[in-house]
């Protein structure tokens, strides 16, 4: 038999025999306190002196009778009560079950039940849902939301302290009043519709709506009351605040979206007109002309490289929230990133060791990682030959490109401030934007990347990426 320590029972019968045979019982085979009374009086007494967990009363009892004792309980404590008798008149059990006793067994069920299973279940039950019904009643009190228990005719029948708060009355001046009385009617009677919805489908239903410039989310959820769905707990939570910061959302979204329709287009096509002219007149010129239209040439292929990472940085804002990942080649990736670079930068040595024949999950802005580095590799460097090697290896979990450059190296106290947004190295052309670029999509995918230094001189940028799982 399972043990019940942490119970305690009183136990109310006039017969003293009867109640002390129950209260062995129930200790010595089960584990549980138990409190006797023979009568309601001692029973309120012995309820002054200490709490206890559940009544077990009987009804027929001189002067005061079980339902009497429970009305009694009623309006001082809140203690699950079972009500034994030996009449089994469906007028007293109907009388009890209106009244709201817990429990109603008959006496003679209980004598015969000699390891008295059934009384015990019934004490089990009814404490661990008195219990539950707690928990709930304290869950809802200290909610932040709105909790109302609303009739199909808008009636307010219950309410937590949150709703008498927003609507400036107590909950006893609530309950009773009417929905509309405490908000516009237009609003009442949408509340109200969805509450009836709720009740016909016989599941909860969600909506949202407004008061003046304030938004609410609304949950409408059928309640059984005597065997009859009538009315609904009403939960309402105050999204104002939730609704402006997606309103700005989606302005900054239309922002960047036309950012990103001027940098791609706009911007770049000026840059590829100036980049033209500059091949056009180049037969035009003397040899100390021709030094202007290299400058010319040269910060045009800059602009075209700072109007990538600016299309590519906000295209990965735009993704800041929710990014989809697929299986990108990384191989691959680094050749044409490499490619691209001796093209644009004939006086650089770019050294590559064998590259992995290996996806990675990320999205096609892998090639602005490896873009951004390698063009961060040959602009910054002093060097009067610049030489980039790249180097891959493995680890067990992890994929690891380096990409290392004999230019002037990288201090120590910058070496993460560099992949900030806005900064700018020594003598830098550029906005800083690039190197943040690199790390704002890294992490994106999982993985990591910071800077080392080189010998004898320049610096190692390293990139971590975790392997796609098998």
């Amino acid at each position: 038999m399972s043990r019940d320590d942490s119970l305690s029972i009183l136990i109310v019968d006039d017969s003293a025999f009867f109640v002390s045979l129950l209260a062995d019982k129930l200790e010595s085979n089960y584990g549980m306190t138990t409190t006797m009374a023979t009568n309601a009086g001692e029973a309120m007494l012995e309820l002054n002196r200490k709490p206890v967990d559940c009544i077990v009363s009987d009804f027929r009892m001189p002067e005061t009778d079980g339902l009497e004792l429970y009305e009694m309980v009623d309006e001082q404590y809140d203690i699950p009560f079972i009500l034994l008798t030996g009449e089994g008149g469906e007028e007293i059990a109907s009388r009890a079950i209106r009244m709201g006793i817990d429990e109603y067994l008959m006496k003679q069920a209980v004598r015969e039940d000699e390891p008295l299973e059934l009384l015990v279940n019934r004490i089990r039950n009814v404490v661990e849902q008195r219990r539950t019904q707690r928990k709930y009643e304290r869950l809802v009190d200290n909610s932040p939301d709105e909790i109302g228990q609303i009739s199909v005719t808008g009636e307010i029948l219950a309410a937590n302290e949150t709703m008498a708060t927003a609507f400036g009355v107590s909950q006893d001046e609530l309950v009773g009043k009417q929905l509309s009385e405490f908000i516009p009617d237009d609003v009442a009677a949408t509340r109200l519709k969805q509450s009836k919805r709720a009740i016909t489908a016989g599941s909860a239903v969600t909506f949202q709506d407004s008061i003046g410039v304030r938004h609410f989310h609304n949950i409408a959820v059928p309640l059984s009351t005597a065997g009859e769905v009538d009315s609904v707990q009403l939960v309402t939570r105050e999204i104002t605040l939730q609704k402006r910061n997606e309103q700005e959302l989606e302005q900054k979204t239309e922002k960047l979206t036309m950012i990103n329709r001027i940098v791609r287009h706009d911007i770049n096509n000026d840059v590829q007109l100036l980049m033209g002219w500059a091949d056009i007149i180049r037969d035009h010129v003397d040899e100390a002309g021709m030094a202007t239209v290299d400058r010319i040439d040269d910060t045009s292929s800059h602009i075209a490289e700072l109007t990538a990472i600016a299309r590519d940085f906000v295209e990965s804002l735009e993704d800041d929230t929710e990014i989809d990942l697929e299986f990108v080649n990384l191989g691959r990736t680094i050749k044409s990133e490499v490619d691209k670079k001796r093209t644009a930068y004939e006086d650089a040595t770019f050294v590559v060791d064998e590259l992995p024949v290996m996806r990675v999950r990320a999205n096609e802005l892998l090639t602005s990682v490896f873009g951004n580095i390698l063009s961060n590799a040959i602009r910054h460097n002093d060097s009067a030959e610049p030489e980039v090697h790249v180097d891959f290896h493995e680890t067990e979990s992890d994929v690891v490109v380096e990409v290392a450059d004999n230019g002037p190296g990288v201090p120590d106290d910058r070496k993460e401030e560099i992949f900030g947004k806005g900064r700018m190295g020594p003598k830098s052309p550029g906005t800083g934007v690039g190197l943040h670029l690199v790390y704002t999509l890294v992490d994106q995918y999982g993985g990591d990347v910071w800077v080392e230094d080189n010998e004898p001189r320049g610096s190692i940028f390293v990139v971590k990426l975790p392997k796609p799982a098998n």
